[in-house]
């Protein structure tokens, strides 16, 4: 197998890892950011504050974006599985 295949694979299945971790990522950060200025403005430096609403969107987030998720790492199984003699040469 040509090292331009295995970047190829390890190019494809880092950008899908990136694709699905993303969005939940992404809102976690955004929740993280809005706690951390209430907990500014004010001064309640608990942990807890910051903890279970960020777990609580992030859960929220998995629990609705999970269906889109299955299908897209579905295709994305299918696709490379489907041109898988490719990489047996």
């Amino acid at each position: 197998m040509p090292m331009e295949q295995i970047v190829g694979l390890g190019q494809k299945s880092l950008m899908e890892v990136l694709l699905l971790a993303g969005p939940i990522l992404g809102i976690a950060i955004v929740v993280s950011l809005l706690i951390n200025i209430v907990q500014v403005l004010t001064s309640l430096q608990e942990v807890t504050i910051s903890t279970v609403p960020r777990l609580l969107a992030s859960a929220t987030a998995l629990f609705v974006l999970m269906p889109w998720m299955w299908r897209h790492l579905g295709q994305f199984t299918v696709q490379m599985l489907s041109d898988f003699r490719i990489y047996l040469r």
